[in-house]
């Protein structure tokens, strides 16, 4: 900080609670946040946010970070890193029924605002600006199905996951346009004020063009049953998409996070075994 942010340098440094599993965050000041990859691969994501945040940021229908300064790789650390804008607001908690429907009523809006955006001729290379997007449900989420539905054998019965997953699996494909899509709005990338009402949206390190219904998936993972028919209707989501969104839930990063990361983030785990049995349950399946 001191060799290439100097103006910087003399601000207070503290860690930041809830450092994401991409990046480390550490508070600098009160005003600010340095978000550190933690390998070559989310170097690349936060290239992704330090050139589309400013661009996008400021259309956006909800606080968003804006980039300070970007630093490049040193001896000291290895890959380029940022300093953003601290957005105040609550870490999603429990929150009842009200609470719920102001935050599902705001992230429609801000979805409607995100998939609005103009996409500036980007949408022919879809697949390279986002994980999940333009790329058919079934095209990678069946072998991710059958293979978590073995190695999850302790948790939920196979068969009983593989039900569940041929009455989920066939869905239309994507009619509309590819739009711009955040795909990673579960909790942890969420801030809210007190009354539940939307205070932030936060890591855009998996920003993409594709599919809108991936910014929906998490539906299952955040609200009950009448605060997601609130978000489905805010963002204004026609069935085919919703049918699509429900599908990615229970696949990715459904079973697949609780597949390949459950002993590494067992809060968020537990967030999204959750989510799977309450896709499940729509379709009239239990896990167990």
């Amino acid at each position: 900080m001191r060799e290439q942010a100097p103006h910087l340098a003399d601000l207070p440094v503290r860690p930041a609670e809830g450092s994401g599993s991409s990046n480390t965050v550490v508070r600098l000041g009160e005003a600010y946040a340095v978000r550190l990859p933690r390998s070559t691969e989310y170097a690349a994501d936060l290239r992704k946010e330090v050139a589309w945040l400013p661009r996008l940021g400021p259309l956006l229908p909800a606080p968003v970070p804006e980039v300070v300064f970007t630093g490049r790789a040193s001896d000291l650390f290895p890959h380029p890193w940022a300093v953003v804008t601290w957005v105040p607001g609550d870490p999603l908690g429990d929150l009842d029924a009200s609470q719920q429907q102001a935050l599902a009523t705001d992230l429609g809006a801000f979805l409607q605002g995100l998939h609005a955006l103009d996409t500036a001729g980007l949408t022919s290379g879809a697949q390279e600006w986002g994980y999940r997007c333009g790329e058919p449900v079934t095209a990678t989420a069946d072998a991710w199905v059958d293979e978590a539905a073995d190695g999850l054998s302790d948790l939920f019965d196979p068969a009983r996951v593989r039900r569940a997953w041929g009455l989920l699996r066939d869905v239309p494909a994507a009619t509309t346009p590819a739009c711009w899509v955040h795909t990673d709005l579960s909790a942890e990338n969420l801030l809210v004020r007190p009354d539940g009402h939307l205070a932030g949206v936060i890591d855009f390190g998996s920003l993409g063009v594709g599919d809108r219904s991936v910014d929906l998936l998490y539906a299952w993972s955040l609200f009950d049953a009448p605060a997601r028919e609130t978000l489905r209707a805010a963002a204004g989501a026609d069935a085919a998409t919703w049918s699509r969104a429900r599908a990615w839930a229970f696949a990715g990063p459904g079973l697949l996070t609780i597949a390949h990361y459950g002993d590494q983030l067992p809060r968020r785990t537990a967030r999204l075994t959750a989510m799977v049995e309450a896709v499940a349950a729509e379709v009239g399946v239990d896990l167990r």
